[in-house]
């Protein structure tokens, strides 16, 4: 799975916190409830200067209809600095009280959850309409992946097991899941589990000597200092940086270990003559530039992903060696490393074990699953 999950999963609980924090003024005052409101008339509308930093930023003093909870109907005022909203929008807003009783709303943020279902939509009637029924069984095993994420994951992470098992106890069930829901038990998805577990084992081990060895906090950034607070500082955030990098790296491992038993199927049924090491030679010319692919792939996602980091750091005085060994960034290039490490990994791995399970048996005709992840080779 992605590694915007575990974003997802410390903004939500950097919601549930932040209230606590908003301001030195609303220390003593008592988080009431989010509710929903819509925007009935813009007041008044003018820059600010930020304090310290020479920018301003776009103030709007604005009127909202509360839809939701205690003050549904009710019309309340209310200032917002966070983004440039108009008359209909649909928002979020926090009912705070202060200890004298005064009860006031601050902007939360926008609803988005329309135009996420819209793109959910998409997705899955394109998954659908390419794939007919394979592309069902994908869509489901995902579904199934989230909730074992969810409701497995999540839960024993918090309740303080070792982040690092638990994830790769997670990786098999996600796996399982995966593979077998949408391609079915055959041979070459049984050798693509095996291979890609081995890899993720191999993945592990690398991420947890390194870790240890760069003496990695797991406080790289304010999310990760959110969720300590949160949790009463139980969790092992150092571990959760290992969990993150397993699960992080499962898609593109079944991307390539998928492709390699399959390729190595279609060579034994196309020449029932080949032995063990010439399906093994064979099917790794293909592995080479599918490998090649796909880890400027993950580095570019993860380089991506970490874009406003980069600019940020990008003002700073110090130089490239310096800010490289600041946590932040130094774990970061850990994850794209070590990941790229399983992901080289996880095509000799498994392209062995396929070979030797076919080196000896008769294989049907093809199975036309040789791109079983739409990826063309020549």
């Amino acid at each position: 799975m992605k590694r915007g999950f575990w974003c997802g999963v410390s903004l939500f609980l950097l919601a549930i916190v932040a209230p606590l924090g908003v301001s030195a003024q609303e220390v003593h005052q008592e988080f009431q409830e989010t509710v929903k409101g819509e925007v009935i008339e813009i007041v008044e509308q003018f820059d600010r200067d930020i304090m310290g930093t020479g920018a301003t930023t776009t103030v709007q003093e604005m009127r909202i209809l509360i839809k939701e909870g205690e003050r549904e109907g009710e019309v309340v005022k209310l200032e917002n600095d966070l983004v440039v909203l108009s008359v209909g929008d649909k928002i979020f807003v926090n009912r705070l009280l202060s200890i004298d009783g005064t009860e006031y709303y601050i902007f939360k943020d926008v609803e988005r959850r329309g135009p996420l279902v819209a793109l959910v939509v998409i997705f899955v009637g394109l998954v659908v309409w390419l794939s007919g029924w394979q592309g069902v069984r994908a869509v489901f095993s995902l579904g199934l992946s989230i909730i074992a994420i969810l409701f497995v994951l999540v839960p024993a992470l918090i309740a303080g097991y070792s982040p690092a098992l638990v994830s790769l106890g997670a990786a098999a069930v996600i796996l399982s899941i995966t593979l077998f829901l949408t391609h079915g038990f055959k041979p070459r998805v049984v050798v693509t589990f095996f291979g890609t577990m081995g890899a993720v084992t191999l993945t592990c081990v690398l991420a947890y000597v390194w870790v240890e060895w760069m003496r990695f906090t797991g406080f790289g950034d304010d999310a990760s200092v959110y969720l300590n607070f949160a949790t009463g500082g139980k969790l092992d955030l150092t571990g959760l940086l290992l969990g993150g990098i397993i699960i992080g790296l499962l898609g593109v491992l079944d991307d390539v270990s998928i492709t390699q038993a399959s390729v190595v199927q279609e060579l034994k049924s196309a020449n029932p003559l080949l032995g063990f090491g010439e399906l093994y030679k064979r099917a790794m010319r293909v592995g080479k530039d599918h490998v090649g692919s796909l880890v400027n792939t993950l580095a570019l996602a993860y380089a991506g992903a970490s874009l406003p980091l980069l600019l940020l750091y990008s003002f700073s005085e110090s130089s490239m060696t310096i800010l490289v060994n600041q946590e932040v960034l130094a774990a970061e290039v850990v994850r794209i490393i070590v990941s790229s490490i399983g992901l080289i990994m996880a095509a000799p791995l498994t392209t062995a074990l396929a070979a030797w399970y076919f080196r000896d048996r008769e294989v049907d005709a093809p199975s036309a699953v040789a791109c079983a992840h739409g990826h063309h080779h020549h």
